[in-house]
């Protein structure tokens, strides 16, 4: 009897299922359409900063992708002697010409100062404008230290470098690199 029932059951559900598909109606269509481009060009924008050490400028992304290097002129006070310091900048200029608004934020990273290694200090300011004599101000660098620097598009910020001396170095005569890895961010607003 159970067998009977689940047979009517089955026949019913097949019924129903077929009579929602006979009174389904629908339009199936193919569309083709095709419509003609002209050309055009399509061209990105350069990401150019100028660096300018006041030993001439260099960019910092080189044509063959690799990093520009610049100078620091560091003339305006000399060498450095035990327990005192000497001063130097670079000027970055944002040269893009990307479409809308494209600041930059720029920042000076950890200093490698070479031969002479814990002898050196290296404090950073960032400073806005473009006049690498701000750098030259001992009065600069004392207080908190500015971390980044944002340039409009179009704009110049300063980077700033105070390099001391120990009191207690015997490094008379003795000439060391520094190298200070600068890094340029595109700042993107998120608007909401």
């Amino acid at each position: 009897m159970a067998k009977k029932t689940a047979l009517k059951a089955t026949g019913l559900v097949s019924g129903a299922v077929l009579l929602g598909l006979l009174t389904v109606q629908g339009t199936y269509a193919l569309w083709d359409a095709a419509v003609q481009a002209t050309t055009g060009n399509i061209q990105a924008a350069t990401f150019n900063v100028e660096m300018d050490g006041g030993n001439g400028s260099v960019m910092m992304a080189q044509p063959d992708g690799s990093a520009g290097t610049v100078s620091l002129a560091t003339t305006a006070l000399g060498a450095v002697d035990a327990g005192a310091s000497v001063y130097a900048g670079v000027r970055l200029t944002n040269h893009t010409d990307a479409g809308g608004e494209f600041t930059l934020r720029a920042a000076a990273g950890q200093a490698d100062t070479g031969s002479l290694g814990s002898l050196l200090t290296v404090h950073q300011r960032a400073v806005p404008g473009a006049d690498l004599n701000a750098c030259y101000n001992p009065a600069l660098y004392t207080g908190t230290a500015a971390g980044s620097l944002d340039i409009p598009k179009h704009g110049s910020g300063v980077l700033c470098f105070e390099v001391s001396l120990a009191a207690t170095a015997g490094a008379e005569g003795q000439v060391s690199t520094i190298s200070i890895p600068l890094t340029v961010e595109q700042i993107v607003e998120h608007e909401g």
